[in-house]
């Protein structure tokens, strides 16, 4: 009898380890990345060109492209921080800017810090691609995923595809739309690396 319970207790734990080798298997990307697998800390970088618009008198302030008297400069932006996603594809982060006159000229390089909140509207785990949407504030503060907006006043808002990668720890996307009356063209890319 105790023979007979022994083999049953062994068969029921390779029936259980079968199943958790199977759990562990989808879980760690065999069948895609699920979007939970994107919770965390990212390191962010980014890097492209815009087109600005700007009044054609002192001091210069952004205006509408297009509008009477404006003029358009490009530049070249770079960018470096960290996001932060939860769970459910929500997510904030937090950037350092440089801008720069192209071609490079004696023009001083602009430096800004923002907050960028961003939502995935769509996503397939199988390929790992997706959509999301983002509003991008001056002001306020990131913590975590969620975003205080105290003092935050929105700059731009807009949409980029992306593609994931190595099981969830790298993220690579390209701006697909850009709403600021004062910008017109751009061509922005970005990568994350799960810190």
């Amino acid at each position: 009898m105790k023979k007979l319970i022994m083999i049953m207790l062994a068969g029921c734990a390779f029936v259980l380890s079968q199943g958790f080798r199977n759990v562990i298997a989808a879980d760690e990307g065999t069948h895609g990345t699920p979007l939970r697998k994107l919770a965390g800390t990212f390191a962010a970088t980014g890097q492209g060109s815009i087109f600005v618009c700007l009044e054609n008198t002192p001091p210069f302030p952004l205006t509408t492209c297009g509008s009477p008297g404006s003029m358009g400069v490009p530049l070249s932006a770079l960018q470096v921080g960290a996001d932060t996603f939860d769970a459910e594809g929500n997510s904030c982060e937090t950037l350092t800017e440089t801008d720069a006159a192209l071609p490079v000229n004696a023009s001083p390089t602009g430096v800004s810090v923002f907050h960028v909140t961003g939502k995935i509207t769509s996503y397939d785990p199988t390929t790992g691609t997706g959509d999301a949407s983002f509003t991008e504030y001056s002001g306020g503060q990131c913590h975590g995923s969620a975003f205080d907006s105290t003092g935050a006043t929105a700059i731009n808002s807009g949409t980029d595809h992306f593609v994931v990668s190595h099981r969830g720890k790298r993220i690579d996307g390209v701006l697909t739309s850009l709403t600021n009356p004062a910008i017109g063209a751009f061509s922005f890319s970005f990568t994350l690396l799960r810190e």
